[in-house]
C-alpha cells in the first residue's frame, strides 16, 4: 500500500493525465517538446523578429508604426491561429484542474471544434477586409540621414526579401550574424521566416493526409467484406507507387507554389493513416458500445466518428507526429532539387541548395545553418513521436 501511494495511484485521473506523466518521465522528450514549442513561437512571430521595418519611428515629429501597418494577410491568419492555439492550451490546463476525467474528452472535442471554426471564419474575414500593404520606404536610410529618429528595429533588422548585391555571399559577421546568400539576403532572417514555411507544410500536409486516411480507413474497417477487399487493393496500388517520384510527377502538371506542394504531399501520403484506422475499426466494430449505438438507431456518421474513432485515434496521433517530420523533409528535398517553391520563398531546402555557388565556391554557412535547422526539427519530431508512442502503450511502462 505504501509503495502504491509513493508511486501515485492512477485512480481518479484521465487517460490523458497518465499519458502525460509517462511522457515527461524522459528528459529527452521534454527537451524536444520545448524545442518544438520555441520553433512554433519563432514561426508565429517571424515578422516581428526579422523585418526591415521598425516597430516605431518618429518622422516629422509624428510617431509611426511601420511594422504593424505592413503586416500581410498571412501574418494575421498565423497570429489568429497562434492566439487560438494558446487559448486552447490554457483551456486544457483549466479543464484538467476543475473537470472530472470522464467529461474532459467531450469538453475538449467541443472546444477544438469551436476554435477550428473561429480560425476558419477569422481567416476568411482577414482575406475579405484586409488589403495587401506595400511599403518600400527605406527607414534605415531615413534614420541615417537624420530625417527620422527614435526608431526601434527588430532583433534581426533585415527582411527575408531584402537583397544587397554588394554584400552577397558574405560569411557570418557583426552585421549579418549568419552571413548572406547569393543575392545578399540575410541568412538568419530567411531561416526565421523559413521556419514558418516548413511548419506550415508539415501541419497542412499532415492535416490533409489525416483527414483522407481517417475517412477511407473508417469506411473500410467498419463495413469490411467486399468494401474492405476492393478498398485495400486500391490502397495497396497507391502504396506501390514511389511517393517522392509521384510528387515530382504531379508538380509537373500544376503551378509550382507552396500551397500546391502542401496539397500534393497530403493527397499522396494518406495510405498509412488509412491502414491504421482500418485496423482499429475492424477491432472495435464488434464491441458492445458499438452494438448498443446500432440498436439505438444512431446515424452512421455518429457511430463512425463520435463513438468508434475516439477509441481508435491513438495510432493516428502517433503516426501524425512522424508524418510532420516526413513532410518537412520531403519539402526540403523538393526545394533542394529545384522542384519546390520559388527562390523568393525562404525555404530551408532552397537555402541548402545554395551552399555551392556557381563559381564552385563552398559557402559553408549556407550548408551548415539550414541543414542544422532541418536536422534538429526532423529529429525533434521523430523523438516526440517515439516518446508519445511509448507513453500511449502502458505495456512499455516499467513496473516495480
Amino acid at each position: 500500500m505504501k509503495r502504491l501511494v509513493e508511486q501515485g495511484s492512477d485512480w481518479g485521473i484521465s487517460f490523458g493525465d497518465m499519458v502525460w506523466r509517462r511522457f515527461v518521465k524522459s528528459p529527452l522528450n521534454v527537451v524536444c517538446l520545448v524545442f518544438i514549442a520555441i520553433l512554433l513561437l519563432v514561426a508565429v512571430l517571424a515578422p516581428v523578429l526579422a523585418n526591415d521595418k521598425p516597430y516605431v519611428i518618429r518622422i516629422a515629429g509624428r510617431l509611426r508604426f511601420p511594422l504593424f501597418a505592413g503586416l500581410q494577410r498571412g501574418d494575421y491568419c498565423v497570429f489568429l491561429a497562434g492566439f487560438v492555439g494558446l487559448w486552447q492550451l490554457i483551456q486544457l490546463g483549466r479543464n484538467s484542474r476543475r473537470l472530472e476525467p470522464f467529461v474532459r474528452g467531450d469538453v475538449l472535442w467541443r472546444q477544438l471544434s469551436i476554435n477550428s471554426v473561429i480560425i476558419l471564419f477569422g481567416c476568411m474575414l482577414v482575406f475579405v477586409f484586409i488589403r495587401p500593404s506595400l511599403d518600400g520606404t527605406d527607414y534605415k536610410a531615413l534614420v541615417a540621414s537624420g530625417e527620422a529618429g527614435n526608431a526601434i528595429f527588430t532583433p534581426v533588422p533585415y527582411d527575408y526579401r531584402q537583397t544587397d548585391i554588394q554584400s552577397r555571399q558574405q560569411p557570418p559577421s557583426r552585421e549579418h550574424w549568419l552571413g548572406t546568400d547569393d543575392v545578399g539576403a540575410d541568412v538568419l532572417s530567411r531561416l526565421i521566416h523559413g521556419s514558418r514555411i516548413s511548419l506550415s507544410v508539415g501541419f497542412v500536409a499532415v492535416g490533409i493526409s489525416t483527414i483522407i486516411g481517417v475517412v477511407v480507413g473508417a469506411f473500410l474497417g467498419y463495413f469490411g467484406g467486399k468494401v474492405d477487399f476492393i478498398g485495400m487493393r486500391l490502397v495497396e496500388m497507391v502504396m506501390a507507387i514511389p511517393m517522392f517520384f509521384l510528387i515530382i510527377t504531379m508538380l509537373a502538371f500544376f503551378p509550382r507554389n507552396l500551397f500546391g506542394i502542401m496539397v500534393i504531399i497530403g493527397v499522396t501520403s494518406w495510405t498509412g493513416n488509412a491502414r491504421l484506422v482500418r485496423a482499429e475499426f475492424l477491432k472495435l466494430r464488434r464491441q458492445d458500445f458499438v452494438q448498443a449505438a446500432l440498436s439505438l438507431g444512431l446515424p452512421l456518421r455518429n457511430i463512425l466518428f463520435r463513438h468508434i474513432l475516439p477509441n481508435g485515434i491513438t495510432p493516428v496521433l502517433v503516426n501524425a507526429t512522424f508524418s510532420i517530420s516526413g513532410a518537412i523533409f520531403i519539402e526540403a528535398a523538393l526545394s533542394f532539387l529545384g522542384f519546390g517553391a520559388g527562390p523568393a520563398t525562404p525555404s530551408w531546402g532552397q537555402m541548402l541548395s545554395l551552399g555551392v555557388s556557381t563559381t564552385g565556391r563552398f559557402l559553408w554557412w549556407l550548408t551548415l545553418f539550414p541543414g542544422l535547422a532541418i536536422f534538429l526539427t526532423v529529429l525533434a519530431y521523430n523523438v516526440l513521436g517515439q516518446g508519445l508512442r511509448d507513453a500511449l502503450d502502458p505495456r512499455l511502462e516499467k513496473r516495480v
